[in-house]
């Protein structure tokens, strides 16, 4: 990674047990960021699997489920001050236990999301919706494509508006 380029670290968040053509969709994903990490556009790329929902009561049991738990709650704050919305994301949502007839709060989550952080502060979540603009995850990568084959560019080739 170009040592004057704020480092970026992603993470992807991937649903386990899809459907194929979901799981098509998670393929691509990976190569794309895996070809971003390879030619130094991203400096780390973690990819963590998830299931379609967490019930935040038991996930506090243990620590992966913590992790997650944090990283959802960062994703909140992320939504308030960026004044985005996270839709995919259903925050609070009741299911009732079958067996006991409890209903619970679980979060369902996404079958892809994407997290990304520059100098180690989260920057932007994905799928997301700004100003009634969805942007998907693949759309956030082509961003950072874009964003790390214009700095690839040699300075006297650029071009400075003003």
């Amino acid at each position: 990674m170009d040592s004057t380029a704020n480092p970026v670290r992603v993470e992807l968040f991937v649903r386990s047990l899809c459907p194929e053509d979901a799981t098509h969709q998670q393929n691509y994903v990976i190569d794309q960021l895996q070809a971003l990490e390879d030619a130094g556009h991203i400096e780390e790329l973690s990819i963590l699997i998830w299931g379609s929902r967490i019930e935040p009561r038991l996930a506090e049991r243990t620590a992966e489920g913590r992790k997650l738990l944090e990283r959802l709650s960062m994703f909140e704050r992320w939504e308030r001050e960026s004044d985005a919305s996270l839709d995919a994301f259903d925050w609070q949502h009741p299911v009732t236990n079958m067996v006991s007839d409890e209903s619970v709060n679980v979060i369902t989550l996404p079958t892809l999301a994407l997290a990304e952080y520059v100098d180690g502060d989260l920057q932007h979540v994905a799928p997301c919706t700004r100003d009634g603009t969805a942007y998907r995850v693949t759309d956030r990568i082509s961003r950072l494509a874009d964003t790390a084959h214009a700095t690839d560019e040699p300075e006297h080739e650029r071009t400075v508006v003003q």
